[in-house]
C-alpha cells in the first residue's frame, strides 16, 4: 500500500497527536491509509468519544463539504499515515453532482451537526461504545473502493505534476479524403509520457482529469499546441500539393466540462489572436455523451466557436440516444461515425444499413462525414462507394508524434495505404 501514496500530500501522525480540534476551520479531509483515529468532543467531565476510524475511512470531510468549522476533534490512537484530500478536489466533484443529490447531502450534513450538538449538551448520558460507532470498511468491495480512491488521488496528483513538468504531448492521426485518398487533415490526440510508466493511454487519465477539473488545463494545452503546429503542417503541405488538400485542418477534442466553462469562447478567441491561424482550419471535436450533460450550454459555446470561424465535429455519432436532435440544435459541420460500425461493416448487414442511413441523412443536411477506425482497404473502398467523404484509421496511419506527422505530410501518396499499414 505504501507505494500507492508515496507521491501524495500525506501526514505521518504519531499516536496521541491532535489532528484538528472542534471549531477550527477545515482546509482538508484525510483518508486513513494505516493506523487508527478517534473522533471526540471535549467536555469538562471527560471527552465524549463519538467514533473510531481506521484504514480506508475518511475524517474531517464535514468542514470542507459545508464550509463550516470542525464539528468535532480528532486525534491519533496509533501511529497513523494519512492522505490529504483538499477542498479544491472535493469542490469540483460536488459541483458536477446532480442538484438533488447535493440537496440530500446538505440535509445529511445539517442533521449530523444537529446530532453532534445534542450530544455535546447531554449531561450524564454514557455514549455507546466507540467500537459500535466505527464504520471501518470490510470485505472485498470496501477494499476495492479504498484502493480505487487512493489510486485516483495518486493519478490526479501525477496529472497535475505532469502538466507542470511538460510530460503531456500531442500525437496526430491522418484524416483522408476517401474519393481521392488525398490527405485532408489530422486529429490531435493527447498522450502522456510518464517518467516511470512510459506512455499512459488516454483511457486511463482522461476520466480522472475530467472528474477533477484538470481537463481544462489539458484542453488549453491541446489547443495551444494545435495553434502552434498548424503553420508547420501548412508548410509541409505546400511541398506536396499533389496529394494534400488545400484546406488542411486540425481537429482537437474538448470535454463537456470545457464547453460548460464561461471562459471557453474567450480561450478560443485568444488562441486565434495569438497564433494568427485561419479559424476554419481548426475543428472542435465533442462526443455525444458529453453534450448530453448540458446541451443548452454546449450549444451556446459551440455557436460562439462557429461565429469565430471554427468547425464543429460530433464524435462517435450514432452511439448516443439523442443523435438526431443534435443535428437541428447544434451548429455541426462534421459527423464522425463510430468505429464500432466500421469494424463490422464488411460482415454485418445491420451495421452497413446504419452507416448508409447516417450518410444519406448527412448528405441531405450537407454535413460531411468522417468514418473512424478504418483498417482494411475493403472498408475504405466500400465507404467510398457509399458516399462517405472522409476516413480515419490505422489503414492510413496511427497517431504519431509531430516530427513523424510532418514527415508523413511531406511524403503522402494516395497509392500507398497498404504500404503504410504494413509498417504499423
Amino acid at each position: 500500500m505504501n507505494a500507492l501514496y508515496t507521491i501524495l500530500d500525506r501526514r505521518l501522525v504519531p499516536a496521541g497527536t491532535l489532528l484538528f480540534a472542534a471549531g477550527q476551520p477545515g482546509d482538508a479531509a484525510y483518508l486513513i491509509v494505516s493506523g487508527r483515529l478517534e473522533v471526540f468532543l471535549e467536555r469538562p467531565d471527560g471527552d465524549l468519544v463519538l467514533a473510531q476510524r481506521g484504514p480506508g475511512e475518511i475524517v474531517g470531510e464535514m468542514a470542507i463539504l459545508d464550509k463550516r468549522p470542525r464539528s468535532a476533534s480528532v486525534r491519533a490512537l496509533e501511529d497513523s499515515a494519512l492522505v490529504a484530500i483538499t477542498e479544491e478536489q472535493l469542490a469540483h466533484r460536488i459541483a458536477e453532482t446532480d442538484p438533488i443529490l447535493c440537496m440530500c447531502l446538505g440535509v445529511v450534513l445539517d442533521r449530523y451537526r444537529e446530532t453532534v450538538a445534542l450530544l455535546e449538551h447531554m449531561k450524564g448520558s454514557a455514549p455507546p461504545p466507540a467500537e459500535a460507532k466505527s464504520h471501518s470498511p470490510s470485505g472485498p468491495t470496501a477494499n476495492d473502493a479504498f484502493t480505487s480512491a487512493l489510486n485516483t488521488l495518486v493519478l490526479e496528483r501525477e496529472i497535475r505534476d505532469g502538466v507542470r513538468a511538460g510530460q503531456f504531448e500531442m500525437h496526430y492521426q491522418p484524416i483522408v479524403r476517401l474519393s481521392s485518398r488525398r490527405l485532408a487533415g489530422f486529429e490531435a490526440l493527447m498522450r502522456w509520457r510518464h517518467p516511470h510508466r512510459g506512455m499512459v493511454p488516454p483511457v486511463e487519465f482522461i476520466p480522472v482529469a475530467e472528474a477533477s477539473g484538470l481537463i481544462s488545463e489539458l484542453t488549453a494545452f491541446a489547443l495551444a499546441e494545435a495553434g502552434r503546429v498548424l503553420p508547420e503542417f501548412m508548410l509541409a503541405a505546400m511541398r506536396n500539393l499533389s496529394w494534400i488538400e488545400n484546406q488542411l485542418f486540425m481537429s482537437v477534442n474538448v470535454s463537456g466540462h470545457d464547453l460548460a466553462a464561461a471562459s471557453f469562447p474567450q480561450l478560443i478567441a485568444d488562441l486565434i489572436a495569438r497564433t494568427g491561424i485561419e479559424p476554419d482550419r481548426l475543428k472542435i471535436e465533442v462526443t455525444e455523451s458529453l453534450l448530453m450533460r448540458d446541451p443548452e450550454r454546449a450549444a451556446a459555446a459551440l455557436a460562439e466557436c462557429r461565429q469565430a470561424g471554427l468547425g464543429v465535429a460530433i464524435d462517435d455519432f450514432g452511439t448516443g440516444y439523442s443523435s438526431l436532435s443534435y443535428l437541428s440544435t447544434l451548429p455541426i459541420t462534421t459527423l464522425k461515425i463510430d468505429r464500432a460500425f466500421v469494424r463490422t461493416l464488411l460482415t454485418d448487414r445491420t451495421s452497413r444499413r446504419i452507416v448508409q442511413t447516417i450518410l444519406r441523412l448527412a448528405d441531405d443536411l450537407e454535413i460531411p462525414v468522417v468514418a473512424e477506425g478504418i483498417e482494411q482497404v475493403e472498408e475504405a473502398d466500400l465507404l467510398t462507394e457509399m458516399g462517405c467523404a472522409l476516413g480515419q484509421g490505422y489503414l492510413f496511419g496511427k497517431p504519431m508524434p509531430l516530427h513523424s506527422a510532418i514527415a508523413t505530410t511531406c511524403g503522402w501518396a494516395a497509392a500507398a495505404p497498404m504500404e503504410r499499414r504494413a509498417q504499423i
